[in-house]
Parts: structure tokens; C-alpha cells; sequence
């Protein structure tokens, strides 16, 4: 039979647990908050650093407009995997596979992923051809 002092134990351990499995949660939300802060802060910064003759669709496909073309297919190779492996919501995802498609719609975008697409896993290559670079973006 329990006495008084198992009782009190017992609510504590209880209390214990459900805190602990709080502090997760919260944390784990606290994490993926700061994992998309993080993406939208690359995602400003790339094109705020991007040159305006490449951004404009003026520059020729040389190494310059390749590097900063790069660093745009990279993040939208990087986001893809997050949501490949489920680390950000389906309807997160959506969002930014918009982004990608108003992006890319500029001509420019088309010729310096045309110039340096082998560069990525196929998978990823396939999906942005199929879904993004050769999509229109339709409003919902």
C-alpha cells in the first residue's frame, strides 16, 4: 500500500516529466523558428549583395554571375533537402518553392542554372526543373 510520502513522490516525478517533455517541445519550436529566420536572412542577403546587372538579366553567363547564381541554386538545393528529410512543413515548403518560381522566371536564371546545373545531385535537379525553373508561378 502507498503512503502519503509515494504520493508526493510520485507527483513530483509526474510534474518532472511533463516539464521536461515542455522544455522539448518549446525548444524544438524555438530551433525550426530560428532555422527560418536563418533562410530568410540568406535568402535577403543573397539578393541584396546580388549585383543589379545580374539580378537585371544584363550580365553575360561568365564566372561572376555563376558564383551569385550559385549561391541562389545552393539555398534552393538546401531548403529542398530540409523538406526532402521533413524538417520543414509542407505548407512552409510551398512557400518558398513560390519564392523560387517568381524568382527564377527571369531569363537570366534559366541561362545560368542551363550552365551549371550537372553541378547538382539529380534529384534535387530533377525536382527544381520539373516543379520550379519550368513552372510559371500561379497565384492561389
Amino acid at each position: 500500500m502507498m503512503e502519503t510520502n509515494d504520493y508526493i513522490q510520485l507527483g513530483i516525478l509526474m510534474v518532472a516529466i511533463i516539464a521536461i517533455v515542455f522544455s522539448q517541445w518549446s525548444d524544438r519550436k524555438q530551433r525550426k523558428l530560428e532555422m527560418y529566420a536563418e533562410y530568410t536572412r540568406r535568402y535577403q542577403d543573397i539578393f541584396m549583395k546580388m549585383p543589379d546587372d545580374i539580378y537585371n538579366g544584363t550580365a553575360s553567363i561568365d564566372e561572376r554571375t555563376k558564383k551569385y547564381m550559385r549561391f541562389y541554386f545552393n539555398l534552393c538545393s538546401e531548403e529542398y533537402h530540409l523538406w526532402q528529410e521533413k524538417h520543414v512543413k509542407d505548407s512552409v515548403w510551398e512557400l518558398w518553392m513560390e519564392g523560387m518560381q517568381i524568382e527564377t522566371d527571369h531569363e537570366i536564371f534559366h541561362k545560368a542554372w542551363d550552365a551549371i546545373k550537372n553541378e547538382y545531385n539529380p534529384d534535387f535537379r530533377n525536382y527544381f526543373e520539373e516543379n520550379v525553373i519550368n513552372k510559371k508561378y500561379e497565384a492561389k
